[in-house]
């Protein structure tokens, strides 16, 4: 209602404060709301639905954790320089969202800016995050409505009947300068989700464009084989190249159960695919699609014996998994025809929040539950989380554990009056 309301409204069109009942019946509205054109397919029911409803059950642990782990973290390849962005390091910025998002949920929505100067926010920016990178950070996340507007018309569009999931300019800028009428944030859970890995994705490529996304590609592969080597330690092996410029999957893990292999994608889903228009096909195509090929061409050189792959066992089964930088929700349902062919290989689609969680299973565990997974005619349809939802509870990632530190606050016991420190008085 606040997109449609900034992007298409006017300070003449009312006549009167809406009332409760109002909100409601709009809201009503809106999710009545079908411009389908013919009869729609299972996947135009469903692709759209996941993509604007799923990621916000999703816990802010690992997709904030993952910003400093899979963005910020040097050693995982070629720095990418963030401050340039954001006036502050990546670690800096991700604390400093956390504390505005804190700060706007005390204040019913509203950003308060006068409490920059006030007496006992003092001692917030000398305990918790410094004034200057919360001013900074919240001038970022801030647009006027013709800046909100403007992004919109930027953005790539969708067809016109596929408007209701068009690109939404609060979840690249969560504050909205209203004037007179101060600054707000419409949905405050998009003040933090506005630095996750989703949306810096869109900020890289803005600024850096492909040499941007080529480093990513590398980082999301290098950053897969860090979590794979939480489980499977020295039984994960990188790429084999097994002809001048030709390259198997990019990790194998061997275990006694299994081989596993793994393909690395950072590409993600666009707008327009999330709607399910009719680049859907190809999108999955370039990503999944090929990670498929390319396990199943690797498993066929192992079990050929391939001169390259002889140290590989051929005696057990070969089960590939996907690992995509966001999710392909529907990427194992094998009914959608969109998602494509499942090829030869038992595979599974898996994201990296997904990877994150199976890591921390034992290894034979892992491995077990893996290829019950594929010999299941039904959970093999699912999404790894979905199976994983039936074990017991797992300890935290440590990969992720340890990014989270990177946002402590500038004294780890924090102010004293906190939160309530937020709160306009």
């Amino acid at each position: 209602m606040a997109r449609e309301s900034v992007l298409y409204s006017n300070e003449h069109r009312h006549g009167g404060s809406p009332s409760d009942s109002d909100f409601n019946r709009l809201y009503n509205l809106f999710n009545d709301s079908d411009d389908t054109i013919g009869e729609p397919s299972l996947s135009d029911i469903m692709t759209p639905l996941v993509y604007e409803q799923f990621a916000y059950g999703e816990s802010e642990f690992e997709e904030l954790s993952r910003v400093w782990a899979l963005f910020g973290d040097p050693s995982l390849g070629t720095p990418i320089p963030w401050a340039d962005v954001f006036g502050m390091s990546l670690a800096e910025a991700a604390r400093a969202a956390l504390v505005l998002h804190g700060w706007v949920v005390m204040n019913g929505g509203r950003l308060d800016r006068g409490l920059f100067d006030a007496p006992h926010m003092q001692e917030v920016f000398e305990r918790v995050a410094p004034r200057e990178q919360l001013i900074g950070l919240a001038d970022y996340f801030t647009a006027t409505v013709e800046q909100a507007r403007a992004l919109h018309s930027e953005a790539t569009g969708v067809s016109k009947d596929k408007q209701r999931f068009a690109f939404n300019p609060f979840v690249a800028r969560p504050l909205i300068d209203l004037g007179a009428a101060g600054v707000w944030a419409p949905q405050t859970m998009l003040v933090s989700r506005a630095i996750f890995p989703s949306n810096l994705y869109y900020v890289g490529i803005r600024r850096w464009g492909k040499p941007f996304a080529d480093n990513l590609g590398d980082r999301v592969e290098q950053y897969v084989g860090r979590q794979l080597r939480l489980l499977g330690g020295d039984h994960v092996k990188g790429e084999i190249e097994y002809a001048k410029g030709q390259k198997s999957v990019d990790w194998f893990w061997v275990t006694d159960q299994a081989v596993v292999l793994v393909e690395c994608k950072s590409a993600r889903m666009t707008l327009g695919a999330k709607a399910a228009d009719d680049s859907l096909g190809a999108v999955v195509a370039r990503s999944i699609g090929k990670a498929r090929a390319q396990i199943d061409r690797t498993a066929q050189f192992i079990r050929d014996r391939h001169p390259a792959f002889a140290h590989l066992p051929s005696d057990r089964p070969i089960v590939g998994m996907i690992v995509t930088a966001e999710p392909f929700y529907l990427g194992n349902a094998g009914i959608l025809p969109e998602y494509g062919a499942l090829g030869a290989t038992a595979s599974q689609v898996v994201s990296l929040r997904e990877l994150e969680h199976f890591v921390m299973l034992e290894k034979d565990e892992a491995a077990g539950l893996l290829l019950s997974i594929v010999a299941d005619p039904e959970k093999r349809t699912w999404a790894l989380s979905s199976v994983m939802n039936d074990l017991h509870a797992l300890p935290k990632n440590t990969i992720l554990e340890q990014a989270w530190h990177q946002y402590d606050y500038i004294d780890a016991r924090g102010p004293a009056v906190a939160p309530a420190s937020l709160k306009t008085s």
